[in-house]
């Protein structure tokens, strides 16, 4: 076969192979360092992009403007990966997670330019940069400033002096108030909350956080944690949640509430901050007679739920009293369940960041400050090496914007979980279902049944939200990771979308499904 003749275009093949199916084939174009896939190339053709493209077999695949993956020695590619950065921001509003995500783009032509021999820019690079600021200059200080040791608009002047060009926007900041008086900026500086429930440090899309001088924390994410259904009335503006015999109704913009119906004053008026209702912290205690310490210096939020239910027992479910959400991990009485929350409680307890990836893990925390491998898969030095095994396992967790120490935590948890199955073997005869049958049965046997039950206690004892998803001859843990489901395959974290995102696949494939319901929050329907 000729060579082609453009050098800078090739076409890239891969395969999928998953268990009792056929593999599945695809290509990508590969221009100028950048990746695009078959089903974007055919979208832009048309004029468009779609919402979702086809991948994993079991949960929706991720977005179409994360199949564009950057070349980052290339300036296009960095230039792409900074608009769409600019263009995320422009369409869905300010957040930490997409202020990160256009921070670390940033940061990479930071060092592109620092690398190379001449900083002279080209015309795309320069507009994506005016662009940039402009988005910042309009939501004002950027936030991250406590966790990197500078913001935003500090780098985005450091880039335009380092290319000659001059400073045509001052950051005096907009209001971050829109009309209907909603908050717009959830920032991470100095007056972000961190909380605890039940000892296990949560995870918010949107942080808890201190404004005005008052602790504020996400109503609907505290209050599903603590057992409770949260409804939203639209027209006039109130959440209602119930958790048994008690009914908790506000209303955005106010501070009072009712708790069955008798009046509750609250010491601050309840508000809206990027689309999520914010609540005072001491409203969590008088509400669901939970117990709640806060550290001043340290501005950590402890809450201690009920230990019980209404009826003053575990949460029972098919006869059995379980400890997290509704999940039994398939066992079949008391006796399973026990013993194996036992191994898992014992296992967790172990927890320890410092094993984080054993040999590569000089090269993981790299790859999490921005290093990537070379591209050149001939370059078997242990650094390329371990640099393409970051990106293959976290990069996912690194593109949508999570920080350093939960992705530290959450690999550290699953290499638990994988821990606790090393060696049990797979008898291929689908009789595995439960995690008493990977963990605590003799023999033990596991499949992917009973894997996903180990992954689902494992993570669920750690605090996390799991679920379990079907297809006809699969089952596969997925765990929410700030606001975003994401399934480990072999080590790698794989965006699955948003919990809409799993409901408008499920419509849209009837023979997948929800083996088990997430441990908090609302169940996902078709």
């Amino acid at each position: 076969m000729p060579r082609y003749k453009d050098e800078e275009t090739k076409i890239h093949l891969s395969t999928v192979y998953t268990r009792h199916s056929k593999p599945k084939r695809s290509f990508s174009l590969v221009i100028k360092g950048m990746m695009i896939s078959a089903a974007l190339l055919g979208s832009i053709a048309i004029g468009g992009v779609p919402a979702h493209a086809a991948s994993n077999p079991s949960i929706p695949p991720t977005s179409a403007a994360q199949l564009i993956q950057a070349n980052f020695e290339d300036e296009s590619a960095l230039v792409v990966n900074l608009n769409m950065a600019v263009t995320a921001i422009k369409e869905n509003g300010w957040s930490v997670k997409r202020l990160t995500v256009l921070m670390d783009h940033l940061t990479a032509i930071e060092k592109k330019l620092s690398d190379t021999n001449s900083n002279k820019p080209s015309e795309g690079l320069m507009t994506a940069i005016l662009e940039a600021e402009k988005v910042v200059a309009s939501h004002g200080d950027d936030g991250l400033s406590t966790l990197r040791g500078e913001n935003v608009s500090d780098k985005l002047s450091r880039i335009k002096e380092m290319v000659g060009m001059p400073s045509t926007l001052n950051f005096a900041v907009s209001s971050p108030v829109s009309q209907k008086n909603e908050v717009k900026i959830a920032s991470a500086a100095k007056d972000e909350v961190t909380v605890y429930i039940d000892g296990m440090k949560q995870n918010f899309p949107q942080s808890a956080l201190i404004l005005d001088g008052s602790t504020y924390v996400p109503m609907r994410a505290i209050f599903e944690r603590l057992g409770a259904k949260i409804e939203w009335n639209e027209k006039i503006l109130t959440v209602t949640a119930t958790k048994g015999d008690t009914v908790i109704r506000l209303t955005l913009n106010s501070d009072q509430a009712y708790v069955n119906g008798e009046l509750v004053k609250l010491p601050v008026k309840a508000r809206s901050i990027s689309g999520n209702t914010m609540i005072p912290l001491r409203f969590v205690s008088e509400a669901l007679g939970g117990k709640v310490t806060w550290n001043n210096t340290t501005h950590t939020a402890y809450i201690e739920s009920a230990k019980v239910s209404d009826t003053g027992k575990l949460q029972n479910v098919d006869g059995i009293s379980v400890k997290y959400g509704r999940h039994t991990y398939a066992s079949r009485n008391q006796s399973e369940y026990d013993q194996v929350m036992k191994i898992v409680e014992n296992a967790v307890k172990g927890y320890d960041e410092s094993g984080f990836e054993g040999v590569y893990q000089k090269y993981y925390y790299e790859f999490l400050d921005g290093a990537r491998w070379s591209g050149d898969k001939s370059d078997r030095s242990d650094r390329n090496r371990g640099l393409y095994a970051a990106e293959n396992s976290i990069g996912e967790l690194v593109k949508a914007g999570v920080s350093k120490e939960e992705i530290v935590k959450v690999d550290t948890i699953a290499s638990i979980a994988y821990d606790l199955l090393r060696g049990v073997p797979d008898p291929k005869d689908g009789s595995p279902r439960s995690a008493y049958d990977a963990l605590v049965r003799s023999p033990r046997m596991t499949d992917c049944d009973s894997d996903s039950q180990v992954f689902s206690a494992v993570f669920d004892a750690m605090g996390y939200n799991t679920l379990i998803a079907s297809s006809p001859n699969h089952a596969q843990v997925y765990v929410e990771i700030d606001g975003y489901w994401y399934s480990i395959i072999s080590g790698s974290f794989s965006n699955a979308g948003t919990s809409a995102d799993i409901s408008k696949f499920l419509k849209e494939n009837p023979d997948r499904g929800i083996h088990t319901q997430p441990t908090f929050g609302a169940a996902i329907s078709r």
